[in-house]
């Protein structure tokens, strides 16, 4: 994603009030000179939610959540940092600014005359459909033939695109559209140097037209439904659904349909995400009032697909696709990537031959009650693909599908959850679980790709970070309080004392490495930095929190004194480990001399000064 500039930031910061940003999510009371109110994050009844609009940092006591109005944002709204940034500014009408590196004034207007073009186009096919002479037997074939009101069509912008293969470019002359927006937009056929509007032909003819938004909203591409209106001369007349080809606002491996619409429902329930093949079987769910429900793009479903999914942290994921042999397929192509996404994806199996909607449309949101009492994990549904279903498996059978199984395992991170699907499908198999265990343990072993995963390097000990958290933590409160000692501070530390691994410490050394090229010299160019959501937290806690600070150079020679003797007794753990472990005396005798030299340095006063 392009980076907002550092002064478009900041200008949001100081010219929007925090209140204005927080009030529409909670209600809010004076407390004195901040605000208080009713947690969002949490169900509470008396209020822990602190709102400080001078400092531009709001806390809440009941989660420890805190940050500035862009992780609030980020929070409430499920978005990323920049996704916050545009979703303020424009609420706001601010204009933002990019870095140099970023899109260009002409791509940022260009992405701007997009998202209008595609909202003009949006209306103006839904006039179609409920208004031209033309969509009179569309409008039938959406009541009568897929059984949804005209109600439903004009909540969900529904629309016609009519067969004239002209129109929308005309109605683009009309209202001055750009003839670069129009060759970049998707929604025609041109040719690459074409200046006149009418011949720019429609990509889109004769067709029923869903729009397909962004997580904030904003219609950014179409899928199209071929009927007996599309022209015989439509290269894709043949075509069940055509959809929007990639965009500079459209990447289909990286939406799903509907996610707009059902993540504000997801954040009520906080349940699940209801997986469905098509965008008309996920219009169908939200109409029986099953909200939650999204759909691929009409292609497999991708890993950036599902990495949106894990931002709503869902507590499931069901999946309901049709009944059929290819229903099936797709639902096996699901496992592993649910598997690696670490995601709980439910199978709903549905009948032979049949589909979502023609289920919902006959029983409503109640037709999968009986469902989910049969719903089943990745692996058991891999398990029951595998193994026959007329008879009993054979002993070779059985070990197959084990040996399909521990390939699946590979896409599990946690050696628990690997352990939990052994065992189940040992029961499932009528094996024993230890021995389908040991089988597993063997197959790692001879495996070279589970073999590397085995030996992947782990996080350093807990314990160890415990260590450095104070005062690492400490330290940084003092440089942001007291800049004046960062440069300083810079220069005697050395890199290794911090534990890079935590938030705190990470953050630690990327201002410390600031300070020393001499890129800030004060608070609020420290506060640039803070790009990520952790970053901001951390920064609200250190604006939030106060320390009694009578001499801030001793309190830092202090926090550096802990730092440094820490790092000496991780160095020191760490050879007397490899002690136990060395291959030869002339090894052992020299890490315990190594080990010698680092306790007498562990005993001496430590020598720092600022």
């Amino acid at each position: 994603m392009p980076r907002v500039a550092h002064s478009s930031i900041e200008a949001i910061k100081h010219q929007i009030n925090l209140v204005d940003v927080v009030s529409p999510y909670v209600q809010l009371k004076r407390a004195g000179g901040s605000w208080k109110g009713l947690s969002p994050f949490t169900q509470e009844n008396t209020p822990s939610f602190y709102v400080h609009p001078d400092r531009g940092f709001y806390k809440c006591f009941s989660t420890g959540e805190g940050g500035d109005l862009f992780t609030f944002i980020m929070k409430v709204e499920n978005l990323e940092f920049i996704e916050a940034v545009e979703f303020i500014a424009k609420k706001f009408n601010h204009n933002l600014e990019y870095e140099a590196g970023g899109p260009s004034r002409d791509d940022v207007s260009l992405r701007k005359q997009l998202f209008e073009l595609h909202e003009l186009s949006t209306n103006w096919f839904h006039h179609q459909f409920l208004k031209s002479k033309e969509a009179d037997p569309v409008r039938n074939y959406w009541t009568e033939k897929r059984g949804f009101s005209i109600e439903n069509a004009t909540e969900f912008k529904i629309g016609y695109a009519p067969a004239a293969i002209d129109s929308l470019a005309l109605l683009c002359k009309e209202r001055e559209i750009s003839l670069t927006a129009m060759h970049r937009s998707g929604l025609f056929f041109a040719y690459e140097n074409e200046r006149d509007h009418r011949r720019f032909k429609s990509r889109f003819r004769g067709r029923l037209i869903i729009p397909i938004r962004d997580v904030q909203g904003r219609v950014v591409a179409f899928t199209a439904r071929q009927l007996d209106q599309t022209p015989q001369n439509d290269p894709a007349r043949d075509a069940k659904y055509i959809n929007s080809p990639e965009t500079p606002i459209f990447h289909k491996g990286r939406i799903l349909f509907g996610l707009d619409h059902a993540r504000t429902h997801l954040k009520d329930n906080n349940e699940h995400f209801l997986l469905v093949e098509g965008q008309l079987d996920a219009i169908r769910c939200w109409t029986v009032g099953l909200h939650t429900a999204i759909a691929p793009q009409g292609t497999a479903l991708t890993d950036e697909q599902l990495t949106l999914m894990r931002r709503y942290d869902p507590k499931q994921v069901e999946c309901l696709l049709d009944g059929d042999s290819a229903g099936r397929k797709a639902a096996l192509r699901y496992v592993p990537l649910a598997l690696k996404a670490g995601l709980d994806f439910r199978f709903l199996l549905l009948p032979e031959n049949a589909d979502p909607d023609n289920l919902l449309r006959k029983q409503g949101a109640d037709a999968l009650h009986s469902l989910r009492t049969e719903a089943c994990d990745g692996i058991e549904l891999a398990i029951a693909e595998y193994l026959p279903k007329d008879r009993k498996p054979s002993t070779h059978e059985k070990t197959t599908t084990l040996r399909n199984v521990f390939d699946l395992l590979q896409y599990v991170s946690s050696e628990v959850a690997r352990e939990d699907y052994i065992q189940a499908a040992a029961r499932r198999l009528n094996v024993d679980p230890l021995a389908a265990l040991r089988d597993y343990k063997l197959s790692r072993k001879n495996s070279t790709q589970n073999r590397l995963l085995d030996n992947a390097p782990t996080h350093k000990d807990s314990t160890k970070d415990a260590l450095l958290t104070q005062a690492t933590w400490e330290l940084l409160w003092l440089i942001f309080h007291f800049p004046e000692n960062g440069l300083t501070v810079s220069q005697i530390i050395d890199y290794d004392w911090i534990n890079t691994n935590s938030q705190t410490g990470a953050l630690l050394v990327r201002i410390l490495a600031e300070f020393r090229e001499g890129l800030v010299a004060d608070t609020k160019s420290m506060e640039q930095l803070m790009v990520s959501t952790q970053d901001r937290q951390t920064l609200a806690d250190i604006h939030m929190r106060d320390l009694e600070v009578e001499s801030p150079k001793e309190q830092i020679i202090a926090c550096l004194k802990t730092l440094y003797r820490n790092h000496l007794l991780i160095k020191k753990n760490s050879l007397e480990q490899k002690i136990t472990n060395a291959d030869s005396e002339e090894t052992e005798i020299e890490l315990m001399q190594k080990v010698k030299d680092l306790r007498t340095k562990i005993a001496q006063p430590i020598n720092i000064e600022l």
